[in-house]
């Protein structure tokens, strides 16, 4: 099944130049890129990210985090794509995200553990809506398997 998901590669995914080293693992994977932007988050926005953690003791650090700087919002699609993505990602804390993973190849703690990825369908829906308007995801059709499959290419 194909699905839509959201990445976003925070604030120290940014400051740390990985931005087109976490993009490249997912095109490798196979996923397609229909969406990318460099944002600089407002507060409202990132209260509209994160409100099912509102009232929970990290929430002001997660607010604070991913204002602090500019963050890329990558809109990926592919088979499975929520579920490929979040086992790409690794788990929240690095020191138990598995090697292969992206934290736990790359980030070091969790308060900055380089990526966000969708959870599920239901959130993979409100997330792409809240950071991106209508009209900004591609729509390949067919046309980009030709791309990628063409023989001899």
């Amino acid at each position: 099944m194909t699905e839509r998901t959201l990445v976003l590669v925070k604030p120290d995914g940014v400051q740390r130049l990985l931005v087109g080293h976490i993009l490249g693992r997912f095109e490798e994977r196979g996923l397609k890129l229909v969406g990318l932007k460099l944002v600089h988050a407002d507060r409202a926005l990132a209260e509209r990210h994160y409100a099912v953690h509102r009232g929970k003791p990290f929430y002001e650090g997660l607010l604070d985090f991913i204002t602090s700087g500019p963050l890329v919002a990558l809109a990926l699609e592919g088979p499975n794509a929520i579920l490929a993505v979040r086992t790409m990602v690794g788990a929240t804390r690095p020191h138990e995200a598995a090697a292969g993973s992206i934290r736990g190849d790359l980030a070091v703690e969790t308060a900055q553990n380089l990526v966000h990825a969708s959870d599920g369908p239901e959130t993979a829906t409100a997330e792409l809506a809240l950071w991106f308007k209508p009209g900004e995801l591609l729509d390949y059709g067919r046309e980009i398997d030709r791309w990628v499959l063409a023989p001899g290419d």
